[in-house]
């Protein structure tokens, strides 16, 4: 056929095409001024009828903002946002990595948040916030409605930002405070309790060689406060991990990612995909990875939220842990931050969800069942009582308090170099009582401790790479939406 003829063809085909396409483009654009014109009316008539001056950018303005939030409110999705041109550019530092806080640990309770201790020299330390406090609401929102993940992450935002808090004393009696964000340099990584000079205990029996350490959050520096405390535990030759995970709400992806690559010298971490955002997924490399392998298990509870589960479903669906405690949170949704055509304003959509190695989203959808699969869920249920849980936390809390001054530690020192040698150590005697307070850690230590399971010490590695061939299908699968 000549080229000419074959032009033509393409030209009619096109045409065609055009007309094909037309009517359902002048529908959409009809469906949008019907919905639309009552807005312009209105204006039109406040121009036209009022009898009070009228400021008409100002008034365009408010209209347009109203109707921004209303059509993302109408998405059902708890993490859509608009961000306007006050609060675009805050969130804009957010984004590219620089978090804020008021600098307090919290614990949920049916009246709010309650302050567990202060970072010195924080927002929260200098307006008198107090341990023992509640914070009942932020923003004029039920702290306890918000519940501890989303008042964790409401209480967080970009250096700078303000915050407004109600909050209620012992006796009751309440007061606001105004609260101005800024960047909160604490260490996320915790011992399971601390020894009288402030520094962290980090063996739970020193003997068998079995250590614990908690992640709070994933902070820019988290990864590098993980190695310094395990380098020295695998120096003394370390075989055996818990990993605490329990309230921790999440942080940064990046954070998650390269905590899981310690533990993992192969195979999928997570994946990300949506109907309509381009899937991706990040795989653990040998370098940097922990090594000689130790047994690890990872302690979680229904606050275990976001890049926390990442860290504890990758390892768990390599075999590398064994997970104890009660089903996490389940936050595993991708939100993108889309700015406007005007560049000073934005909205953050949700635009995907995460998915484990063995294929399971993260994300527990509206009305999900407990038998529907979201979240992690432990090897080990040790499920608390609200009794169990308020005493666990408040044992949790003591135990991370740091000693007034350093009369008590003269003071424990001495007793410890004067105790018989047949009378157990503070370190014990520390630990008797955290195990009595925490089923959770109990079981770990147990499941540690116990030589039916000592042959996965040395072949955690090996575990990993059959987990990860037997999940091959699944990694498959996450590279296309």
């Amino acid at each position: 056929m000549p080229k000419r003829n074959l032009a033509w063809i393409l030209v009619v085909a096109l045409i065609a095409l055009l007309f094909w396409r037309m009517p359902q483009t002048i529908a959409g654009r009809d469906e949008v001024y019907t919905a639309f014109a009552p807005l312009v009316d209105v204006r039109a008539q406040i121009l036209k009828r009022s009898a009070e001056p009228v400021d008409d950018e100002k008034l365009s303005a408010a209209a347009s903002h109203a109707g921004i939030e209303a059509m993302v409110r109408s998405l059902n999705d708890p993490y859509a946002t608009y961000l306007d041109r006050e609060t675009y550019p805050a969130f804009k530092k957010q984004a590219e990595g620089v978090f804020g806080g008021v600098g307090v640990d919290v614990q949920l309770t049916p009246e709010g948040l309650r302050v567990l201790s202060r970072v010195r020299g924080s927002p929260a330390a200098k307006a008198g916030l107090m341990p023992g406090e509640i914070i009942a609401a932020i923003d004029d929102i039920k702290a306890s409605e918000l519940g501890l993940v989303d008042g964790v992450n409401r209480l967080s935002g970009a250096p700078g930002t303000p915050v407004r808090l109600l909050v209620l004393d012992r006796s009751g009696k309440s007061r606001t405070l105004k609260l101005t964000r800024q960047t909160i340099e604490i260490n996320p990584v915790r011992g399971w309790s601390r020894r009288p000079d402030g520094a962290w205990r980090y063996w739970l029996d020193e003997k068998d060689k079995i250590a614990y350490v908690r992640l709070i959050k994933f902070m820019p520096n988290a990864l590098r406060q993980l190695d310094s405390a395990v380098g020295p535990l695998l120096g003394q030759g370390l075989r055996g991990l818990v990993l605490d995970l329990r309230e921790n709400t999440g942080g940064l992806l990046r954070t998650a990612i390269d905590v899981a690559d310690r533990f993992l010298d192969s195979g999928l971490i997570v994946a990300t995909r949506g109907p309509k955002m381009d899937a991706r997924q990040w795989d653990a490399t040998r370098e940097d990875t922990y090594n000689p392998p130790f047994r690890v298990v990872i302690l979680v509870n229904g606050s275990t939220a976001s890049a926390a589960e990442v860290v504890a479903g990758a390892l768990h669906d390599h075999g590398r842990a064994v997970v104890v405690g009660e089903r996490s949170y389940g936050k595993g949704s991708v939100q993108e931050l889309i700015p406007l055509e005007d560049g000073q304003s934005a909205i953050k959509l949700t635009t995907g969800h995460y998915y484990l190695p063995s294929g399971i989203c993260l994300q527990k959808r509206p009305g999900a069942g407990p038998n529907e699969k979201w979240g992690v869920e432990p090897d080990v249920v040790v499920a608390l009582s609200e009794g169990e849980r308020r005493r666990w936390l408040e044992a949790w809390y003591l135990a991370g308090a740091e000693s007034a001054d350093e009369a008590d530690v003269s003071t424990e020192e001495s007793a410890s170099e004067s105790r018989p040698a047949s009378q157990p150590t503070i370190d014990e005697l520390a630990l008797e009582r955290a195990l009595e307070s925490d089923r959770h850690l109990a079981e770990a230590l147990k499941l540690l401790r116990s030589p039916e399971r000592t042959s996965g010490a040395t072949g955690a590695t090996t575990a990993a790479r059959g987990t990860a061939s037997e999940h091959a299908g699944d990694r498959r699968a996450a590279r296309s939406p």
